[in-house]
């Protein structure tokens, strides 16, 4: 009798999406539980700006203030080619918004502060539980979640290891499925997550150096290859140098519950004097230390979007519905409004008709949205020659562009290019 639930919506996985959910879900008095399977928030991750519109999001949530206290603004972000030679540039200050620029924001900050201002709204994460056996019918749906625990087990070597301490059985009316990409919901609705396109391999660092840092997001492109910059504060930034196909063994969805990757540090690629020979070939503009390592990884990035962003009673938000190329922060950012998105249209009528209807307008939507951002019905024109150098990196630039919702339009003007009708 006790270890039986019932609620209204179920939002599994408390990451930036997840957490962007319960902001918006508890905001409007609905009905929830977020679930998560992990112990706490990431420790580190690849995603680390916000775009203009989604600080504008979490000005809604009422929680913008604390992520710009402890975020870095990025008014300018350039484009430079093979030659050193800078190429186009976006001015974020001349965006018509109410945020003109870019918050740079550690993942594990910033889902630190969701975590606590959800706190201050009466709600938190449940941690350490994790969702299987998911089951729709007319009426609801139903799943089994797992409160885990840690044992200690072994005799000569001590470890730990994942129990169960307690199995609940959930009845729900709808689930925001925001679990990322191996997401249990997406799967049990039979929605499928085809590759789009190839993925790219990465060199990661970040490191604290002693010379001044250029404040701007930069991209260098170099053939079919793009290299990104990225100051990130106190001294601190991060290069991911783009690698020939095969080079990571680690996906960009695989986050990091830990900061050291014991691993890593005895990869040949990912030492420091390797670093130091990528700087002095694709970025010798920087000028000064890069011994300083704080994080390093070889990271592979997929390129997936579901056919379908959601089916019956489970609708589906950020990575558990889309990867995306590493500049563009894209993933992420969509995901926290895809997120929102849903709770809003879960909280504007309770019916359950009205949900339906609403639910598969959002289906409608962001299918429409992704195949706009990705520029998949090759809409994008342009004619000076800039825009014909820009289109001749077709591949580099789309889904590269830290942009999104109606600033999409304003920043390719920037860059002498626009959307065909």
């Amino acid at each position: 009798m006790f270890n039986k639930k019932t609620i209204d919506i179920a939002v599994l996985g408390a990451g930036p999406a997840g957490l962007t959910a319960a902001h918006a879900l508890a905001d409007k008095g609905v009905d929830f539980v977020l679930l998560d399977r992990e112990q706490h928030t990431n420790t580190h991750s690849y995603a680390l700006a916000l775009h203009p519109e989604t600080l504008e999001l979490l000005d809604s949530l009422h929680i913008v203030e604390p992520v710009l206290k402890k975020a870095q603004r990025l008014s300018r972000a350039t484009i430079f080619d093979d030659n050193h030679r800078q190429r186009a540039e976006i001015n974020y200050s001349e965006l018509p918004v109410k945020y003109p620029f870019l918050a740079v924001i550690a993942q594990d900050k910033l889902e630190a502060i969701l975590v606590k201002t959800l706190a201050d709204k009466g709600h938190r994460p449940m941690w350490n539980h994790r969702v299987r056996c998911i089951e729709q019918s007319a009426a609801h749906l139903a799943f089994t979640v797992d409160r885990l625990t840690e044992g200690m087990t072994g005799y000569a070597v001590a470890h730990m290891e994942t129990e169960i301490d307690k199995v609940f059985e959930y009845k729900a009316n709808y689930m925001i499925a925001a679990d990322g990409h191996e997401s249990i919901a997406r799967t049990s609705a039979g929605i499928t997550f085809p590759e789009i396109n190839q993925g790219l391999d990465y060199a990661v660092f970040e490191f604290e150096t002693n010379s001044r840092l250029l404040t701007e997001m930069r991209m260098i492109i170099e053939g079919s290859r793009t290299h990104i910059y990225w100051p990130m504060g106190s001294q601190r930034c991060r290069f991911s140098f783009q690698m020939p196909p095969g080079f990571a063994q680690r996906h960009s969805f695989n986050k990091d519950h830990q900061w050291v990757d014991s691993d890593a540090q005895h990869v040949p690629e990912l030492s420091n004097r390797h670093l130091n020979l990528l700087l002095k070939r694709h970025a010798p503009w920087f000028i000064g230390s890069a011994d300083d390592v704080k994080w390093r990884a070889m990271v592979h990035f997929e390129k997936h979007l579901v056919d379908q962003f959601g089916k019956k009673r489970i609708w589906l938000a950020g990575d558990a519905a889309h990867m995306t190329p590493p500049a563009g922060m894209l993933s992420m950012n969509i995901g926290m409004h895809e997120a929102a998105d849903l709770a809003e249209r879960l909280s504007m009528d309770r019916s359950d008709e009205v949900r339906q209807f609403r639910l598969n307008a959002y289906n409608t939507d962001r299918s429409g949205e992704w195949r706009r951002l990705l520029d998949m019905d090759h809409r994008i024109v342009g004619h000076d020659a800039t825009a014909r150098w820009l289109l001749d990196h077709h591949e580099n630039v789309v889904g590269n562009l830290p942009a999104s919702g109606e600033s999409l339009e304003a920043v390719l003007k920037q860059l002498h290019l626009t959307e065909a009708a």
